[in-house]
Formats: structure tokens, sequence, C-alpha cells
């Protein structure tokens, strides 16, 4: 499913994952396991070989298929290592409802979940204030029935693109910029003829 492309990314598919990574065991893995008392979903569990430590530098469309929804970008991936923020076993909560693991968030609090029951993937999104234009209620639901189709529904966010192009073509050094190049050409084609892509060749 993956392969090497450089120093500070990785590919999963048609995704390409920033770095740095840092490494994790099966027996990491099934820790969290026997912690949460159910398996993790295999592609989930998969995934996090190759991307864990990372980040996931896309967005994903909430409500799922509608064209004027949010693009909220879960691209922080909690870890299968150590038990503080921003880890799998931090992040746990048992709740007699349903068994809902945190596995990513964004900058401003909004949490991605996967149901432990079915695999399903599910979204807990912190309403915007008021005061910024939002409607200040905080929502949730199923985004995707599985791991899998969640990375299918990603996307780059435009202007996500044009402030890291910016970061990488103002002296973040060539290796970052080789990365940057190669997240963009996969996630967003055509990209170089934007009015914001200078010196992209």
């Amino acid at each position: 499913m993956t392969s090497a492309s450089g120093p500070d990314d990785r590919r999963w598919g048609d995704l390409v994952l920033w770095g740095p990574f840092a490494p994790v065991s099966a027996a990491d893995l099934d820790r969290v396991e026997g912690v949460v008392g159910h398996r993790l979903p295999p592609d989930y569990r998969e995934f996090l070989t190759v991307a864990h430590g990372g980040t996931l530098p896309y967005a994903v469309r909430l409500p799922p298929g509608d064209t004027d929804g949010d693009l909220i970008q879960f691209s922080t991936l909690f870890t299968g290592t150590g038990e503080g923020p921003e880890t799998l076993l931090g992040e746990w909560r048992p709740q007699a409802s349903a068994p809902l693991l945190p596995v990513a968030q964004d900058g401003g609090g909004s949490t991605l979940l996967l149901d432990l029951r079915d695999g399903s993937v599910w979204a807990f999104v912190r309403g915007l204030p008021t005061w910024a234009g939002g409607s200040g209620q905080d929502r949730g639901g199923q985004v995707a029935g599985s791991w899998t189709r969640y990375l299918g529904m990603l996307v780059v966010d435009e202007d996500m693109a044009q402030e890291v192009w910016e970061d990488a073509r103002n002296g973040a050094g060539p290796e970052w910029s080789a990365s940057v190049r190669r997240w963009l050409d996969a996630g967003l084609p055509g990209w170089r003829a934007r009015p914001w892509a200078r010196d992209a060749d």
C-alpha cells in the first residue's frame, strides 16, 4: 500500500503523509487493544504502522456529501505509544453508549473517532464562535463506514496548500520543498498553474 517518497514524507496509496515519523510495534498496538477492550480495525491498524507519528495534511468536507460543507483538517494523528495528550490511550475515555476511540484532531478542538464495534469513522466538530461567523453550535455524526473509506474522502484544502507552498518556497530547505511538491502533485493536480504557485518548477 505504501512506498517511501523522501526523508520528510511517506505515501499511503494516493495520499502523502508528512513526518517526522515514529516507530510503533505490534506489542504497542496490542496494548492499546487490551486497554480499550476491542480490536483496532485492521485497515486503521495497518495505516498506523506506516503513518505513526506523522501528519495527515488533508481535509474532509462535513457533512459528508454536502458541497457547501466545511473543510475540517483532522491532521494531527494520535500515536499508539505512551499515555499523554495526543496518544490513543491518553485520549481514550470509556463510554457506556459506544466504544469511540479518538484517533485525530484539528487545531480547534474537533476530534475524529473510530467506533471500535464496526470500524466506522465519526467526527465531533467544535462550533465556530458567532463572533467569527459561525453558529457556535457543536455537532457530530458518522463520516464514513470505515477508515479506508474515510481516507478516500480526503482532499487538499487549497487555502492550506497556498500557505504551505509559500512556506516551502521561502527558504524551508530543498528536501521539504520537494516533499510539498509531491503532496501537491498527488492531491491537487494542476496546482502549478495556480496564481499563487510561484517558483513551482
